[in-house]
């Protein structure tokens, strides 16, 4: 980081001299390492980075750091803070970059307003003229924002682009979304991998909030942000109609249309007239596998999924936003890898998945409904169909895989691609969630299926502050939603581990009882909002066996209105085995009976085919991770295990199917993508690595392609 405003005193610990540097005064720290103002022999002042130790004595890092320091070395000074030294091999790696004194963009436009006239001009002119030194050197800046830019005594400049990414063949490029939302192209909101048109599109963005003083896709939370920019227009109003052309070119979701940073210095100066007709297909950049994530110093990395800190087992909750995934045409963050195939078919499977051809073992006639609800339950069909999203990581992945001649391992993800998948409904505005709704019910219309949603979105959900902000605000949410459906089929998922990380519970030490209670109220009213539509099942959250014990989540489901709902799902955290789940789901359905009915429940029964199934409530299982069931770690090998996170060697599971041969299970779905990380996890050790798979694995809920792929590969039955 280069600043424009010189920081705090040296604290005592801080060094005073860094290769042949003088250090003066501390700048700024993030997550990468500490900045310093520096002098150097010749007088020239410099911002030195100083990389964190425990990044530093990473051998694989400090290979990547020197190859990056190179190309970064390459960037021609032009409206660019340029490299003035740097140290890999010794003790103290660090980079040191030209201090240019100034105010930074962001900070001008706060103060002063918006830019106009010659001095906005300046902007997007030297702005576009960094980024085009910065991609001849074969580097993206992937994090172009405001205050990356600094307004110096000799124009604008841009900063920050000394740990970028190198773009040359060979070189990883990571997809795991890291950056300032406000400012991402929509290929890296979704964690795709970037080319130099990502920088183009935050250069169009960049110009949009300096002209206006707001981002142009507007403020809220992460995944609002994210869902605006990826799907919806941009509001560049404020711009003057010939910079506003230029600006909406670079603004446009295919990034292989957007304009080199040369075409638009081309445009921007009159060499040509900014239509669609002027700005050639730029050749796309090479395709590379994602690396470890790396946080930007100071910068904001993705919310990651939480996961229970209490006893074990322990397992991952609902996922969250910074998410890093996205949908179909007009679906939402978080929605599950999809395919643009909509036969619902998968080569090699005996059966189509998501097709039922017959009812086989279910007791409760097609279309039947739980006792007193009003509505029939689409699941139940026995010639139903389930959605395929059109558009997800699955899908991307493998057609970047065949552009850089992985034709193996694009097919297999092509496969993985064709399996129906939840779409989640997470962290999003009652707006948002609605237009996504009506999204992805569309598309399924168009395939002549049935969608599955997973609702995310309760308060304290994942046992912290993310959710809706009230109840009353909750509730809101769910009635758009209701709206979105009207008389259309859909099957709801409610809040996983919603009951299972209970507030005031030994699950979750938030909240207190007027909390739990609250919680208790919001799922009763949202189970009775969904279920009057005419065609709508819901399901509540059974958690898996053990977490927690099968007595005390048939009591909070009870509470929780399964006797409205169509029953309880399972697994959704974990990666029990179905054969298990099955059983255990029939025991918990009767021990739900039996508490119902003013009776104890026997926790010690292994009955598992009880005589009278009558008014139990069913269940579906989440088959998409457990094809090989549990891991069992080796004993002693790992201080904290970690079961839950990231097990190796599982694989995803039965197919999505209502063909259980159960009389209770009205389905097997795949809810949580099989494709996401569950968390950065150490097992116990001093870290950043995973010593399983031997690197930084990504944050929750962000899309790994090779966890992805390994679990493809060890699909059981086999993809």
């Amino acid at each position: 980081m280069t600043s424009g405003v010189e920081g705090e005193g040296l604290r005592d610990a801080d060094p005073r001299r860094i290769g042949p540097f003088r250090i003066l005064s501390r700048l700024g720290q993030g997550g990468m390492g500490t900045v310093f103002l520096g002098r150097d022999a010749d007088d020239r002042e410099a911002a030195v980075k100083v990389i964190h130790p425990h990044w530093a004595a990473d051998p694989d890092f400090r290979r990547r750091f020197q190859r990056e320091v190179a190309a970064a070395q390459r960037v021609a000074r032009f409206c660019t803070a340029a490299v003035l030294g740097a140290g890999v091999d010794g003790d103290v790696a660090y980079l040191a970059t030209e201090y240019v004194p100034g105010p930074t963009l962001q900070e001008v436009v706060r103060a002063r307003g918006p830019l106009s006239g010659s001095s906005l001009e300046a902007v997007a002119v030297n702005v576009a003229v960094a980024l085009q030194a910065i991609h001849n050197a074969g580097v993206i800046h992937r994090d172009l924002k405001p205050s990356n830019v600094l307004l110096s005594p000799v124009g604008p400049k841009v900063i920050d682009f000394g740990i970028a990414q190198v773009t040359e063949a060979g070189v990883e490029i990571s997809s795991v979304i890291a950056g300032t939302p406000s400012f991402m192209s929509p290929e890296q909101a979704n964690g795709e991998r970037l080319t130099p048109a990502s920088d183009i599109f935050a250069w169009g963005a960049l110009v949009a909030y300096t002209a206006s003083g707001r981002a142009p896709f507007g403020t809220g939370s992460i995944p609002s942000i994210l869902y605006r920019v990826i799907h919806t227009d941009p509001d560049i109003s404020t711009l003057e109609p010939e910079l506003r052309a230029i600006v909406e070119r670079a603004l446009v979701k295919d990034p292989a249309q957007r304009p080199t940073a040369q075409q638009l210095l081309d445009l921007l100066t009159g060499r040509v007239t900014p239509t669609a007709a002027s700005i050639p297909t730029p050749a796309p950049a090479p395709l590379v596998d994602p690396p470890i994530d790396r946080e930007q110093a100071g910068e904001p990395v993705p919310t990651r999924m939480s996961s229970p800190r209490g006893r074990r087992p322990r397992f991952l909750t609902g996922l969250v936003a910074a998410v890093a995934a996205v949908v179909t045409a007009g679906v939402v963050i978080t929605v599950q890898l999809t395919s643009s195939q909509s036969s619902g078919e998968s080569s090699g499977s005996a059966e189509k998945p998501g097709t039922a051809q017959s009812a086989k073992g279910n007791n409760t006639e097609a279309g039947g409904s739980p006792s007193g609800s009003g509505s029939s339950n689409p699941l139940r069909d026995p010639n139903v169909r389930l959605h395929v999203p059109a558009d997800g990581d699955a899908a991307r992945q493998a057609s970047a895989w065949e552009a850089s001649g992985r034709t193996a391992d694009a097919a297999l993800m092509r496969k993985l691609a064709e399996i129906p998948q939840a779409v989640w409904l997470s962290q999003m505005t009652a707006t948002e969630a609605a237009r996504a709704t009506s999204g992805a019910l569309d598309a399924a219309v168009r395939q002549g299926a049935l969608p599955v949603f997973v609702t995310d979105h309760i308060p304290l959900r994942a046992c912290n502050e993310n959710g809706a902000a009230s109840p009353e605000a909750y509730l809101d949410w769910i009635d758009a939603i209701a709206r979105a459906v009207g008389d259309r089929a859909a099957v709801f998922v409610l809040e996983p581990n919603s009951l299972a990380e209970l507030p005031a519970s030994q699950d979750c030490a938030r909240g207190d009882a007027k909390d739990q209670q609250a919680r208790f109220r919001m799922l009763a009213s949202a189970v009775g909002r969904l279920r009057a539509l005419p065609h709508a099942a819901v399901y509540l959250d059974g958690s898996l066996e053990h977490w927690p014990s099968l007595d005390v989540i048939a009591a909070r489901l009870i509470k929780a209105g399964i006797g409205r709902a169509d029953g309880f799902y399972l697994n959704v955290a974990g990666f029990q085995p179905t054969d298990r789940l099955v059983a255990y789901g029939t025991r918990l359905a009767e021990c739900v009976g039996d508490i119902s009915a003013g009776r104890g429940c026997d926790t010690t029964s292994e009955n598992t085919r009880p005589e009278n199934t009558e008014g139990l409530p069913h269940f579906v299982i989440d088959t998409s991770r457990n094809g090989k069931g549990e891991w069992e770690p080796p004993a002693g090998k790992y201080k904290d295990p970690q079961e839950w996170c990231n097990p190796p060697g599982r694989g995803v599971g039965a197919r999505p199917t209502n063909r259980t041969g159960s009389g209770l299970a009205d389905g097997y779905l795949w809810l949580r993508p099989p494709g996401f990380s569950d968390d950065r996890c150490t097992r116990g050790a001093a870290g950043p690595k995973d010593p399983i798979y031997g690197i930084v694995t990504p944050y929750g809920g962000v899309w790994w392609p090779d966890l992805a792929l390994q679990r493809a590969r060890d699909a059981v039955p086999p993809l």
